[in-house]
């Protein structure tokens, strides 16, 4: 069941993933990904509650951990740096430090997320 206040954020998820009747583990983990995008905006922005305005910005950021995060697998995501076709060929990067796309994150955002934060003192 998601929470009435993600609900918005949450059926905006489902429509960008195009899920229509997603699966009980689906379903959970989107409402993981949403709560996890709002978690990081409100801490960046310093806001207790996420304003109409940036519920697009949250809905799309919850995307791309959706997506980028490998939510429902046991592996961790990688990504792949060269391609070679002939005799077939891939290279991966190193996922092993998971800090740097955290803060990747936060960075492709923040000028949508600048004119919500607040100080703090």
């Amino acid at each position: 069941m998601v929470l009435k206040m993600y609900s918005d954020i949450y059926d905006i998820v489902l429509k960008l993933l195009g899920k229509k009747t997603p699966s009980e583990q689906e379903k959970a983990l989107i409402e993981f990904a949403v709560c996890d995008s709002e978690s990081r905006i409100k801490s960046y922005c310093n806001i207790q509650e996420i304003p109409k305005g940036l519920e697009t910005t949250a809905a799309r950021l919850a995307v791309d951990l959706y997506r980028s995060e490998g939510y429902g697998s046991e592996d961790m995501p990688r990504q792949v740096t060269s391609v070679k076709r002939g005799d077939v060929t891939t290279s991966f990067a190193d996922t092993s430090n998971s800090n740097i796309l955290q803060t990747d994150f936060i960075e492709k955002y923040k000028p949508m997320l600048n004119s919500f934060r607040k100080l703090r003192w």
